[in-house]
């Protein structure tokens, strides 16, 4: 099976998960102990901040240019999480989109969204991958007018999607797992019926090309959409 028909079947989904266990939230939000994903984000932030600014024009960008796979970013408030998650030689990386609708009689929850990254020919290239966490309000104490706080998103996003990256290496400091990074990019839901991850990874890496040319062909229509954007000040997640 060619791409072309491999794309035409629409491989591409956002997985939606929702959030029904109202422990693993809440234990999100309320721990106060410094985790291992806040521990690495702490120490290695400043290591990888340029490529987090490169993440925050990009997306602003993709809104700027009214790209429909970014509709959300530009109807609602959103923060890039400062843990960004780069494999070892700085080629591939996973990042999350958390984003918060904000205080309305219909808005009832928030969404955390995971943002792959390739670089190509020395370019970073971004796209959405991976899956979407809704997180209903009601089930983390939360309701229409109080919304999580980004903070909080965070939280959740790195006990729900990142810290699972972070193993030990042989003196005991956390780095990210090249497998667990791969795994993003060399998976089903990029794959056709027989593909191997290993033997056809070229096969892979055209599919992600394609989904970072595809983002910038499909548009919103601005005039519909265009009043309901909201500017914030675009800042690293704690």
């Amino acid at each position: 099976m060619d791409d072309k028909v491999l794309l035409k079947r629409g491989i591409k989904t956002v997985f939606i998960f929702c959030l029904f266990f109202i422990s693993s939230c809440s234990n999100s939000v309320k721990k106060v102990e410094e985790k291992k994903a806040d521990f690495y984000a702490n120490k290695n932030y400043s290591h990888y901040s340029n490529i987090y600014s490169t993440l925050i024009d990009s997306i602003n960008i993709y809104v700027d240019s009214s790209l429909n796979e970014f509709l959300g970013e530009t109807l609602w408030p959103w923060e890039v999480d400062s843990l960004i998650c780069i494999n070892s030689n700085n080629t591939k990386l996973v990042s999350t989109i958390n984003s918060s609708s904000g205080s309305c009689k219909k808005c009832v929850s928030d969404a955390i969204t995971k943002l792959l990254g390739k670089k190509i020919n020395g370019k970073w290239y971004f796209f959405k991958g991976g899956g979407t966490l809704i997180v209903p309000r009601d089930l983390v104490g939360k309701d229409e007018i109080h919304p999580l706080s980004f903070h909080e998103l965070s939280q959740i996003a790195r006990e729900e999607f990142l810290e699972s990256a972070l193993i030990k290496n042989a003196a005991g400091e956390y780095v990210v797992n090249d497998k667990w990074i791969d795994a993003h990019f060399y998976n089903n839901g990029f794959a056709s019926m027989g593909w191997n991850e290993i033997k056809d990874k070229a096969k892979y890496d055209s599919v992600h090309w394609y989904y970072i040319l595809h983002k910038w062909k499909v548009k919103i229509d601005t005039n519909e959409y265009k009043p309901f954007r909201r500017k914030i000040e675009m800042k690293p997640a704690t």
